[in-house]
């Protein structure tokens, strides 16, 4: 991908001529491992690797990928917490020609099965186990089930149906690597984002996706020595790309939080001397209210940004006065990349109630004439299609290639945009998709259940949060029935509140007025 830079403000670009635009992730690895061989790639707790060792490490695992029957095209899984195994893997699949299906630790297994028989992964790598709880041979028990081929544990040795990790790379030590050329467009990653129809479906995005989204990124945000918190999951965009791809193609460092909880974090911005802190509001919230917040050194951070929700406004003063750069960002799964970006000396005003300005690289336009409009992305990262479903894959373009957001946007006269409102009835909670089919779906399987709708309702911590009105064709106990959604669903997705009804308003054609329950969520009091 060659960028034009015709009528675009080149000091808002300062990275635009010192970082490659490369095809493959293991690219830019390799770029940094030959210019700055010593220079740190990425750290956990006192473990750290430089660009030259990053570089060795990726290819031992590709031979490894090779000797264990991976080809191209195939697709690996991997269920971890960003960890630099995760970097390593990611990267390796792109020198073979096979492509990453991020699975996240705090899934359920029913959610766990369900990505395993869409995407068909022909190998699966895992974690041994997770916040104390051994997650590997029913994970193997489960990925066997869905025709997995071979199963990897990364924190054990090999068992009867587990390859222990050490293992796994001696497989390739008497391999030699068979380099596969990759075009552009072919397929990197696997993202999976919750669906309107009740189930995650999986977005296609391309290397270009990835590594364009990359360049762009990096290219704004461009500063020597980056150190990057990567602490978010690695399933999702943003910890594959904003937290990991974007540091690497600046020559950069990913410091590694496997699991988040706020001393951690703050620990970690002063002791590793952060420079970049990316995340969602309901994070930053949860840190900044921690009492470690006060006595952390923040002199280090440069850019402090967020995604996923507007910032609550008593909080922007709370982070300004880390002295960092703050900005909003916009961006999706099927999108990839960030579209907008805020001033670098955005107001309070501004950082509250927009979502920045539109990178003046990146196509858009608003769907109405005047006024507020469906939000129309174009450019050269979007999602390839949604894997095994071409119908939602239409429904989401435009006839002439215009990604649709859902979300209804308005460019203000000072050429801010604001989101104003959501054709979609997806929601956001502490910065994740939840749309609410698939929670519907699930209470639905609960005995006694005869009907459920899910709405959102504001919530102070986390943006917006579920209220489920269910309908009882028996005895419900709810309690139990939360519990129940506990197995079925991450936490972010399970209702706050289970509000027992006889009957769900319906309008005048019979649909049920979704208008008239978020109004009555809304004088509810959350416990």
């Amino acid at each position: 991908m060659t960028l034009a830079w015709d009528e675009v403000d080149l000091a808002q670009f300062p990275g635009r001529d010192l970082v490659p635009q490369l095809t493959r992730l293991a690219d830019y690895v390799a770029h940094w491992a030959d210019r700055t061989p010593a220079a740190l790639a990425d750290k956990a707790g006192e473990v750290s690797r430089t660009y030259a060792q990053l570089d060795q490490d990726i290819t031992a695992c590709a031979r490894a990928l090779q000797a264990v029957g991976v080809v191209e095209g195939d697709r690996v899984a991997m269920l971890t917490d960003p960890r630099p195994e995760f970097l390593t893997v990611l990267a390796a699949l792109g020198r073979v020609g096979a492509v990453w299906v991020g699975l996240n630790p705090a899934y359920t297994f029913a959610e766990l099965e369900h990505v395993l028989a869409d995407a068909k992964p022909r190998v699966a790598i895992t974690l041994g186990s997770h916040r104390g709880v051994e997650i590997a041979a029913e994970f193997a028990e489960l990925a066997k089930a869905n025709a997995v081929e071979r199963t990897v544990v990364l924190d054990q040795e090999s068992s009867a149906n587990l390859l222990g990790w050490a293992d796994f790379l001696a497989h390739g030590s008497q391999t030699e690597l068979d380099w596969v050329e990759v075009s552009a467009v072919d397929p990197a990653l696997i993202v999976y984002t919750s669906g309107s129809t009740g189930k995650p479906k999986g977005a296609v995005l391309s290397h270009r996706a990835l590594t364009a989204g990359a360049y762009l990124q990096a290219s704004k945000y461009f500063h020597q020595n980056a150190r990057v918190l990567a602490y978010l999951p690695v399933n999702h965009v943003a910890g594959l790309l904003d937290l990991c791809a974007v540091p690497i193609a600046m020559g950069g460092s990913l410091h590694y939080l496997s699991q988040f909880e706020p001393s951690a974090l703050l620990s970690l911005i002063e002791s590793d001397q952060i420079t970049m802190w990316g995340g969602v509001p309901t994070v930053m919230q949860f840190a900044a209210g921690h009492p470690n917040w006060v006595t952390t050194d923040f002199s280090s951070l440069k850019y402090l940004a967020w995604g996923g929700s507007a910032m609550p406004n008593e909080l922007i003063a709370v982070l300004r006065a880390t002295g960092a750069q703050l900005g909003a960002v916009y961006g999706l799964t099927e999108s990839c990349v960030a579209f907008t970006y805020g001033d670098p000396n955005a107001d309070d005003e501004q950082l509250a109630n927009t979502i920045g300005r539109p990178d003046p690289r990146l196509d858009f336009r608003i769907d109405a004439v005047t006024g507020p409009g469906e939000l129309l992305l174009k450019n050269p990262c979007l999602m390839t299609e949604y894997l095994n479903q071409p119908e939602a894959t239409a429904a989401s373009f435009t006839a002439d290639g215009y990604l649709r957001t859902g979300d209804i946007a308005e460019v203000r006269p000072d050429g801010l945009i604001e989101i104003v409102g959501r054709l979609k009835e997806m929601f956001k909670s502490g910065g994740y998709n939840v749309y609410p089919r698939e929670v519907e779906l699930a209470i639905e399987g609960f005995d006694g259940v005869e009907s459920v709708v899910v709405v959102p309702v504001a919530d102070p911590k986390f943006d917006e949060v579920g209220v489920a009105f269910v309908v009882q064709g028996g005895p419900i106990d709810v309690e139990e029935l939360r519990e129940y959604c506990r197995t079925q669903l991450a936490a972010y997705k399970v209702p706050k509140r289970f509000e027992l009804v006889d009957e769900l308003p319906t309008m005048s054609i019979g649909k049920v007025d979704r208008t008239a329950l978020r109004r009555r969520a809304a004088g509810l009091v959350l416990g």
